[in-house]
């Protein structure tokens, strides 16, 4: 059976939940939950500042890795113009000009570092694929420039202030 009375006090309960609501928040068609916005705005602060750490970092170590790229490759061009494997011999003579060792069986000059013949007018070597190599270092070097390009990473090196070259440049 139908209470009708009970039907009553729930109805006049439910329009005085909604009186009530609406004098304390306003109409319905105007009210928002504070927590829904809330919550959006607190996860995109969240998600942004995610985003701009992990961009950060990943420019951290870019620039790290580079730049211990870069001092490798000076610090191997070093390395490669301190070392000095050959010395004068009965047959290689120090040619006092060039400061290299000349072959007294062929006439060549030769690279007291590497034993590469040198070219005695650029005093480069050139290598069978037509690029032209300091042969004090094995490094290719353009003759233009006179900048050094370490073959394994590409690193390019003026030797004359031991600085890498950017390679827009």
């Amino acid at each position: 059976m139908i209470d009708r009375d009970q039907i009553l006090l729930e109805s006049t309960r439910t329009h005085r939940e909604r009186v009530s609501s609406a004098l304390m928040f306003g109409a319905l068609d105007q009210r928002r939950a504070v927590p829904t916005n809330l919550g959006r705005f607190v996860g995109s602060v969240v998600l942004a500042a995610v985003a701009g750490v992990g961009c950060l970092g990943f420019s951290f170590v870019k620039d790290q890795l580079d730049s211990r790229r870069e001092t490798s490759a000076v610090e191997s061009l070093t390395a490669a113009l301190a070392a000095n494997p050959l010395t004068a011999s009965e047959y290689l003579v120090e040619d006092e000009a060039s400061g290299y060792l000349r072959d007294q069986r062929t006439g060549e000059l030769i690279d007291p570092r590497t034993g590469f013949p040198v070219d005695e007018s650029t005093g480069y070597v050139r290598s069978p694929d037509g690029r032209w190599i300091d042969p004090r270092t094995s490094w290719y070097v353009d003759p233009a420039s006179g900048y050094l390009t370490d073959p394994s990473s590409g690193v390019t090196v003026d030797p004359v202030s031991m600085r890498v070259v950017e390679e827009n440049q």
